[in-house]
Parts: C-alpha cells; structure tokens; sequence
C-alpha cells in the first residue's frame, strides 16, 4: 500500500486539525496509508526542512499568518528542497493567487469552496502524482545499462545530432538513442509535449511561456524555442494541465 506524508500549517489551530482531517478522509478512501504532521507555526514547519531533507510529499499552507506568510514559507522550502515536494495554498486570500503561481503550487483551495476544491485538487494529485507516477525504460548510449527513469523527474530532453539528451530533475543529463519521435509517442499521456522538431518539455517544470520560448525550471532556468507553428498548442496545453492540476481554480 502506498503511503503519503503530508503537512499542514494554519495559525488557527482548529482550521489545521480541520484541513488535515479532511485530507487524511480522502487520500484513505484512495486506499492510501496517510502519515500527517500539523504545524500552528510556520517557523516550526520551516525547521523540518534541514540539510535538503524532503520529509514530506505534500504541504498545505495558509496564506494569511502572522511572522512568516504561506508565500514566504513555501518560497523557502522551494529554496530548499525545490520541486521535490507539492504545495497547495487552503486560503481566503484569492487576490495572491497569481502571487503564489511564483512558487509552482500544485493547486489553491479555497476556504470560501473548502470542499469541492480540496477534493478536486487530490482527485488530480493522484491522478498526475501517484497513478501515474509510471517510469521509461530505456538503454544508454552504448546499449550497456537498461534504466528506469521516473518520467515525473524528466525536466526536458533536447535532439542533439544523432541522440537525444534526457535532463532530469537533479541535473544529470542521459544519452539515448531514442529518437524523437519514439519519445514522443511515449510520453505524450504522461505531460511530456513537443515544442520544437528539437525539444520534448515535461509541463511539470513549465515556469512560462512567453515571446522567448517555454522556460524551464532548471538550473536556475533555461529557455527553450517553440516552433511558431506549435506555439498556440503549447499554449493551449500548458493552460489545460493547469486547470487539471487545480492551479488555476481561481479563473474557471
């Protein structure tokens, strides 16, 4: 059985035993073993995360608390552990939704709609994080060492002359002989899109899209080209995953 760790950080005492009780309901009825930790303080949250330690797969942060904000804290962790970890704001403050889109969170539940977008936000958590979790087999540039790679760490993969270059999430970078459109065809189910004849982009790691390319987060964030004539379908899927991902629940 699959087991999540999870925390949840409100100042108000009786908002956290209540949010964190809700998310142990629905991820158990997914048949899931929950390990929960619930924090009053957003200090002492902060400390949890020492020497690169990931001890949680998911956060839930209030916005609005005194000393240290829901916005700074998860801009912290982010500092730390970086996309290793999934953050969803359960919030009354909707005017820092975009404000919070900084930090890459998985989705923003609304305390307003505490319900309906706490339960569709974890229908797309194990839809896009645990179901599909799914891993690529492939065989290195020599053919001597056959691989599993979690395909939810791939960041990018580039053609470059007769390989294609994999880059995944804590920078090693792997050579294939696959070929572009191989990996495509593989990948495509999973968010993996093609922006360019020279480029395959794990919407995961999109941090935007604008006249400069798609820029991805890694290594401090590299800018890839989109084809002209991709770049309305690239647009046009980076929005869709967000909605799936119930990162834009503010604009629907």
């Amino acid at each position: 059985m699959l087991k999540i760790r999870y925390a949840v950080c409100d100042d108000d005492g009786m908002i956290c035993d209540a949010v964190s009780d809700r998310v142990c309901a629905i991820l158990e009825k997914y048949g899931l073993t929950v390990f929960c930790e619930r924090f009053t303080s957003p200090d002492a949250l902060c400390r949890r995360f020492r020497d690169g330690e990931v001890p949680y797969d998911l956060l839930f942060l209030d916005i609005d608390m005194p000393g240290m904000s829901g916005l700074n804290l998860a801009k912290i962790v982010r500092q730390k552990v970086g996309e290793k970890i999934d953050i969803v704001f359960v919030s009354n403050r909707e005017d820092q939704v975009f404000e919070a889109f900084g930090v890459h969170p998985f989705g923003f539940v609304r305390k307003s709609n505490f319900t309906r977008d706490l339960t569709d936000t974890l229908r797309s958590y194990m839809d896009l994080r645990v179901k599909s979790d799914s891993c690529l087999a492939i065989q290195t540039q020599n053919n001597s060492v056959t691989r599993q790679l979690q395909i939810s760490d791939i960041v990018y993969i580039e053609s470059y002359r007769y390989h294609q270059i994999i880059y995944m999430a804590d920078g090693e970078e792997i050579k294939i002989r696959l070929t572009m459109e191989e990996l495509e065809n593989k990948l495509r189910e999973y968010n993996v899109i093609r922006i360019h004849k020279g480029y395959l982009v794990n919407l995961k790691y999109v941090q935007r899209i604008d006249r400069s390319g798609v820029v991805v987060q890694f290594r401090g964030g590299v800018v890839l080209n989109v084809s002209r004539d991709k770049l309305q379908d690239v647009k046009v899927a980076y929005l869709n995953y967000l909605r799936n991902t119930g990162a834009v629940t503010l604009m629907d």
